[in-house]
């Protein structure tokens, strides 16, 4: 027997069935793009996460974490850091 789930078409859906207030739809979303800008740019030069964590001047499992959208442990300015450093530059646009 299949479990059953719920299609989440935008962030303000996903708010709402996790039980968030509509405030926070913002603050999810800027999250995700910041996480998605991360991951294609280690994507798009086929980096291993040690050579992206070795680049940004991070902890691999740091590289890890955000590949994997595991984030809840990550601040929002650690993300925003990492694309906007010296060494993050490293990674290309």
């Amino acid at each position: 027997m299949s479990k059953p789930y719920i299609e989440i078409k935008d962030v303000r859906q996903l708010c709402k069935v996790l039980g968030l207030p509509k405030s926070q739809a913002a603050r999810v979303e800027v999250r995700r793009d910041l996480v998605l800008a991360i991951y294609h740019k280690i994507m798009t030069k086929k980096l291993t996460h040690l050579q992206a964590a070795k680049l940004a001047g991070v902890g691999r499992t740091v590289i890890t974490a955000v590949v994997n959208a595991n984030i809840g442990k990550i601040s929002t300015d650690k993300l925003i850091c990492f694309l906007d450093t010296p060494r993050a530059s490293n990674l290309g646009a």
